[in-house]
């Protein structure tokens, strides 16, 4: 039963980890830009950069790719720390 709830509490990290990382990139851009259109007369009346709907999901896309390299690196940087020295099995020859 262990291993099953060591199992489940990855699972649950993981899907909160990649959750946040996604909503952290469209926030990140969302905040600075906005895409083109009918409610903000095609750019002329926004606030924000207004781009094109392409450049927006390409945006959106490298945000989104950053920030989940950067989530991963540090989780796995993490990772590391907490493991102890004398546990890390993929290091041993057979």
């Amino acid at each position: 039963m262990s291993k099953f709830l060591q199992f489940v509490t990855g699972e649950i990290t993981n899907l909160a980890v990649g959750y946040l990382a996604g909503l952290t990139a469209s926030t990140l851009v969302s905040r600075f830009f906005v895409k083109k259109g009918l409610v903000n007369l095609w750019g002329l009346a926004a606030k924000r950069e207004a781009v094109s709907k392409d450049n927006y999901e390409w945006l959106l896309f490298g945000a989104s790719y950053l920030i989940g390299l950067i989530v991963m690196v540090c989780v796995n940087y993490g990772m590391k720390k907490l493991r102890k020295p004398g546990s890390d099995h993929a290091s041993e020859a057979p």
